[in-house]
């Protein structure tokens, strides 16, 4: 019992991450206290100086993202300037309220629009204008600035330190901590399946079964992501840890197919269950006693006259010695070799409106605008909470249905925030050091929560404020009703913005990204077919794999405020697109592993002819984007008039199934799942109905 509830909080936090960024943001912001809180009251500085120093670390933690050690190092290093460059323009200007409030949006349209020039432009974007809004809150006189510097210096080196010597995220911990993760997720993904298994009539249970099987996924493209920032391995020993973290994930997605057969069998009844567990039991197991098991599993429930749920085990069993060896081939470690630098193409950048950090500077300069004027007629002194609201609900938002979900998010949190900061800070006001622990409690489940749950990140922060408040000596309820209806109005004014102002729709998005999938998915099969065909081999596919997972992934998020928040009548063609497409990049992926032991076995005719299919395959999904070339009957009749070839090829060969077999199999489901995507899509014409 106690294991798999192990495996499950693995399997929920990929490679820790989540786990290990909510403690160095803690440990960061605590030590930023433990220096500057002393060092201030030395000073004869007031102590919620110390404040922006906690935001800057939280900000050096959290928001730094360059792809090289060496850029994060610098970036994290130059934090201290945009903030103080904030925190001096907004003390001097305080004494002027209009353009203390124009200079905010400035401010605000100018920490968005950087993002345009790269990862590093996002944090330096995000501490400046929190520089501003936290002189506003705390509103320090201008000889208090050397204090407010010297704690945004004390939190950037504290988050350096935390960041980069303390808990250091190295390529080959992360690996090693994924590699866990990964067989946490296979025993989750089984799990999931003894629980539809005994509950086979559960929609709940078969969602959570779908949802394992995505998570899977992402945590199988994380682990490939991090292979590639391995620099002990050459491109050799990196390409072989992708094949096995490639193996484990389609022998446990292809345990899925037979898996449910079992469940869904109408004789099943309390064997298939017991018979689950049994094997369930053995996984970790040398592949040799995984089998063993399955065939005495098997022979039990034939004595019991289930017949053909004892070959489904057996089957099953199969595919269970296949995952045991995949998973133990991911513990090999490949031979070190010295690094081998690679170039990357630059993305053809867009210009104008069509640049997303344009409209987005725009949408948020107007939805801040809208807050400052309405915030100020809720209270005149703390609008500013409004205009955050507004700034924060954009951050990671692509369109307007993403908004609308992060804003009701956001005011559900600080409304119940507020309850519970009302009850903590009554508990424990005037007790400082329960007032300290409970600031870094709130960090912790705060960040901790942030890449699962907003709402409950936005309600940890909010807990927060109210023993902030009461810290400060300014704690009472009205206060955080303040609070509540400043969010409120800046949630609304956010929506608004999104709305009215550059909108961004998010089935437009949706379809985009579906465009974005499907030009990988050409580019994937055009390209294998020309190896194929040019040198007869298939030894580059894994790279356009993984582009292919990454537009899936794109489309899956782009489409959740579709898929998760709506009526259930109104989301089911989405969710068929997105089932779909899921099903097309797992049929790909099957068939890469297929091609890449089918054409070295096969003669130059069949390689043409394996070619020419993918070529046409290539052309069909062509037709459903906007470079289409040829019709999509046209290119899937040539698609199966070759197939049709293949297949009376496979049949003339004198021996059982083969890797042609296995390659050409893959091939119909593909081009099967490319029929049906048309249909849902348009671009074919509907399947017709039978009459009669």
């Amino acid at each position: 019992m106690w294991s798999e509830w192990w495996n499950r909080f693995l399997a929920s936090d990929p490679a820790l991450r989540r786990l290990r960024t909510a403690t160095r943001v803690t440990l960061a912001v605590a030590l930023t206290l433990a220096i500057m809180l002393p060092v201030l009251s030395w000073w004869g500085q007031s102590l919620p100086l110390a404040l922006i120093g906690a935001v800057v670390a939280i900000n050096s933690s959290l928001g730094i993202n360059d792809r090289d050690r060496r850029q994060q190092q610098i970036t994290n290093l130059l934090m201290p300037l945009p903030t103080t460059f904030a925190l001096l323009l907004s003390i001097l200007t305080a004494s002027w309220p209009l353009v203390h409030s124009a200079l905010f949006l400035a401010v605000i349209f100018t920490a968005t629009y950087i993002r345009r020039f790269g990862p590093r432009y996002f944090p330096l974007g995000m501490v400046a204008f929190m520089g501003y809004f936290f002189a506003m809150f705390l509103r320090p006189q201008l000889p208090q600035l050397p204090a407010l510097v010297a704690a945004v210096v004390t939190g950037a080196l504290a988050a350096f330190v935390m960041r980069f010597l303390v808990l250091r995220d190295d390529p080959e911990g992360v690996l090693e901590r994924g590699r866990r993760t990964l067989r946490a997720q296979v025993h989750g993904l089984l799990h999931a399946v003894r629980d539809v298994a005994e509950h086979p009539d559960s929609a709940q249970r078969r969602r959570a079964l779908h949802n394992r099987s995505v998570r899977l996924n992402e945590t199988s493209l994380m682990l490939e992501n991090t292979v590639g920032q391995l620099s002990t391995l050459d491109e050799a020993g990196r390409e072989l840890l992708r094949h096995h973290i490639l193996d484990v994930e389609l022998a446990a997605e292809n345990l899925l197919t037979p898996l449910m057969r079992l469940v869904d069998h109408p004789s099943g009844g309390d064997t298939v269950p017991r018979a689950i567990s049994a094997l369930l039991a053995v996984l970790q197991t040398d592949p040799q006693e995984v089998r063993e098991a399955t065939r005495l599993v098997a022979e039990r429930i034939e004595q019991q006259g289930s017949v053909q749920i004892a070959m489904a085990v057996r089957r099953l069993g199969a595919g269970l010695a296949d995952l045991a060896n995949a998973t133990g081939e991911l513990g090999t470690h490949p031979t070190a070799m010295p690094p081998e630098p690679r170039a990357e193409a630059a993305p053809e950048a867009e210009t104008g409106l069509r640049r997303p950090e344009v409209r987005m500077a725009i949408q948020v300069t107007c939805a801040a605008a809208l807050a400052i004027i309405f915030g100020q007629l809720a209270s005149p002194n703390r609008w500013y909470w409004a205009v955050i609201t507004a700034f924060v609900v954009f951050i990671s938002t692509n369109s307007r249905g993403e908004l609308l979900v992060r804003a009701w998010q956001r005011t559900a949190g600080t409304m119940l925030g507020v309850v519970a900061g009302i009850l903590v800070a009554a508990q424990i006001s005037g007790n400082e050091p329960a007032e300290i622990a409970m600031i870094l409690a709130c960090v912790f489940l705060g960040f901790y929560f942030t890449g699962y749950s907003y709402a409950m990140m936005t309600f940890f922060i909010t807990t927060l404020l109210g023993v902030l408040y009461g810290i400060l000596g300014t704690f009472n309820v009205s206060v955080l009703e303040t609070r509540l209806w400043e969010t409120a109005i800046g949630a609304a004014a956010g929506v608004v913005a999104a709305v009215f102002v550059l909108p961004t729709r998010t089935r437009h998005l949706v379809r985009t990204n579906i465009q974005e999938f499907l030009l990988s998915l050409r580019d994937f099969l055009r390209g294998t077919g020309t190896e194929i065909s040019e040198h007869g081999t298939v030894t580059g596919a894994q790279e356009s794999m993984r582009a292919l997972d990454d537009g899936l992934q794109q489309v899956i998020n782009s489409a959740k405020p579709l898929t998760n928040y709506r009526l259930r009548s109104r989301r089911s063609q989405v969710h068929r697109s997105v089932a779909m497409l899921s099903g097309t990049a797992y049929y790909v992926r099957n068939l890469a592993v297929a091609l890449s032991a089918t054409v070295d076995m096969v003669d130059d005719d069949t390689r043409n002819r394996l070619a020419e299919l993918l070529w046409a395959l290539a052309d069909a999904v062509e037709s459903m984007t906007d470079e289409a070339q040829v019709s999509f009957d046209a290119a899937i009749t040539s698609a199966q008039r070759t197939a049709d070839a293949l297949h009376d090829i496979a049949e003339s060969l004198p021996d059982g199934p083969t890797s042609l077999h296995r390659s050409i199999r893959w091939l119909d489901r593909t081009k099967q799942v490319v029929e049906d995507l048309a249909r849902e899509l348009g671009a074919a014409a509907p399947e017709k109905q039978p009459v009669g």
